[in-house]
């Protein structure tokens, strides 16, 4: 399965989910178990009605105690241990099915409310890691990030080992979001090591921090994790511009501009360089490379007399 299937699985799941949820405000555990987590099972993937697969109450001790599902590996050993909270408990509280997990030998254990879905990796001797926290909405958005829970891993070492290293890169992306400023000026400061001293004004180091960022932006595009959702277009599917595609917004205000050859689409380059890009992308176009894009963005922030580095 690949990514944008099961984000368009997902996506349908969760417009049922949510009208389950509508109509039952406090929904019990054996309502979630059959409208919310088989349903979620089946959009990954995994068939509840095979006891090969998924166990219900799975035994977990002989004293009689019980996790409320398992998924199985092809061999029958215990993979993801899950549990159900019934709300308003978190979909985060994870004690009893890390607790379980240890109990069964399974690596991962999944928590869910109905409305909240978290996933921990479970092992002997270290600390349980969260894997992801993410809402019933935030799912289809996240599909990467759940490529190794699929049947189609039927929860192997390999799947495990992608869930992991999702789940490292969308904390380093996070991180590199939080601390921008910081990583810029790392950046600006190896440039400067790099030249003569003195070499480097304000305003080149200005330049530098605004081209770093256009760079990242353009990555973040070809990481199959910032692919476009099922309702964007793809990276292909979007039309070439440049500055002479765009003219000033008759009566708009100063560095506002509208395309030429459709008046519906507009631009504000009042805007950050990303605020303009995603603009530019919500309304189909692209430039050629990370470096037109910031020709492109020069050019019509000095045609409207703006400032392009302080």
């Amino acid at each position: 399965m690949e990514a944008a299937d099961l984000s368009r699985r997902l996506g349908d799941f969760y417009l049922v989910a949510t009208e389950v949820l509508r109509d039952v405000t406090e929904p019990t555990e054996q309502q979630i178990k059959h409208w919310i987590v088989n349903p979620f099972l089946v959009t990954l993937g995994w068939d509840p009605d095979d006891k090969k697969q998924v166990y219900l109450d799975f035994p977990v001790k002989a004293d009689g105690s019980h996790a409320d599902y398992a998924l199985l590996d092809q061999a029958g050993k215990p993979r993801v241990v899950l549990d159900i909270k019934r709300p308003p408990n978190p979909g985060t509280d994870s004690e009893k099915a890390i607790k379980n997990s240890r109990a069964v030998g399974s690596p991962l254990a999944l928590v869910t409310n109905g409305q909240e879905f978290s996933l921990w990796y479970v092992s002997e001797s270290e600390q349980p890691t969260p894997l992801f926290v993410y809402s019933l909405k935030e799912l289809a958005d996240n599909a990467e990030a759940l490529l190794g829970l699929t049947a189609d891993y039927r929860v192997s070492d390999t799947g495990i080992s992608l869930l992991r290293k999702s789940a490292i890169r969308v904390a380093v992306l996070q991180m590199l979001e939080e601390n921008s400023e910081k990583t810029f000026d790392a950046l600006v400061g190896w440039v400067q090591a790099q030249v003569a001293p003195g070499a480097l004004d304000d305003s080149t180091d200005e330049a530098i921090r605004e081209a770093t960022m256009m760079w990242l932006n353009e990555e973040h595009l070809t990481m199959a994790m910032f692919a476009p959702g099922p309702q964007d277009k793809k990276l292909h599917e979007l039309r070439v511009t440049n500055a002479k595609d765009w003219e000033a917004f008759p009566r708009g205000p100063n560095g506002t501009f509208q395309y030429k050859y459709d008046s519906s689409k507009t631009l504000d380059l009042r805007q950050s360089p990303k605020e303009v890009k995603e603009s530019l992308r919500r309304q189909g176009f692209k430039t050629s490379t990370a470096t037109a894009f910031g020709g492109l963005y020069y050019a019509l922030r000095q045609r409207a007399g703006l400032k392009t580095a302080s």
